[in-house]
């Protein structure tokens, strides 16, 4: 009896011997598939040195594409100063005619550029030391705040010739002896201080406003 009782326990001890040698491989192997699934995410995850090569390429062609747009709205904003400019002395010629019956030549036969000569620097418009300043503060034009261009305005009576505006490659074909009072008004900016100058030209042979080399 006892050697059967043995024998019965034997039995019961190898097939339990044998679940966990089972359980101990099945256990291993899921930790083995667990670290290789760990591997190959963590090399998923990572950059190749060809994808962190186009990122930089990426992020050098978008900065240099928003540093051209901003230079350019720069320079769009400084032209508008200038034909806002040319309008305001448009207004004041013409409310300067209605007073007197002519318009009011401001810059003589010297071409001094109001406040300054055009350079890329903003100057005060307001400018008491210029050779011209009370024809300018008679003429009634005032600016909002400083500005990056210099402004020309020449004024003659009906017959007399007309000023050709300083510097401007375009051919206005204005009359050589008008019937009525004329004036032209003219701005000019150095915009980035490289000598090659942007123009504005309005007169009042038409109502257009004339933007030359914008930009500059």
């Amino acid at each position: 009896m006892a050697m059967q009782r043995e024998e019965r326990d034997f039995r019961e001890v190898v097939p339990m011997n044998q679940v966990l040698a089972r359980s101990s491989q099945i256990s291993g192997g899921v930790k083995v598939t667990a670290t290789r699934v760990k591997q190959r995410r963590s090399q998923q995850a990572g950059f190749t040195l060809a994808e962190l090569l186009a990122v930089v390429v990426m992020v050098g062609i978008l900065a240099t594409i928003a540093a051209v747009s901003y230079r350019r709205y720069m320079t769009s904003a400084k032209v508008s100063e200038a034909t806002a400019m040319v309008g305001a002395i448009r207004a004041a010629q013409e409310s300067y005619r209605a007073e007197t019956m002519r318009y009011l030549d401001v810059s003589g036969a010297y071409n001094r550029w109001h406040p300054a000569e055009p350079n890329k620097q903003k100057r005060a418009w307001d400018y008491p030391s210029h050779a011209d300043y009370a024809k300018w503060q008679q003429l009634g034009v005032r600016s909002d705040g400083p500005v990056y261009f210099g402004y020309l305005t020449y004024a003659g009576l009906a017959g007399e010739d007309v000023r050709t505006p300083t510097g401007v490659s375009a051919n206005f074909n204005f009359p050589d002896s008008p019937a009525e009072p004329w004036y032209i008004v003219q701005a000019a900016g150095d915009l980035d201080g490289d000598d090659e100058r942007c123009y504005v030209v309005g007169s009042s042979f038409t109502s257009e406003i004339y933007v030359e080399n914008e930009g500059e």
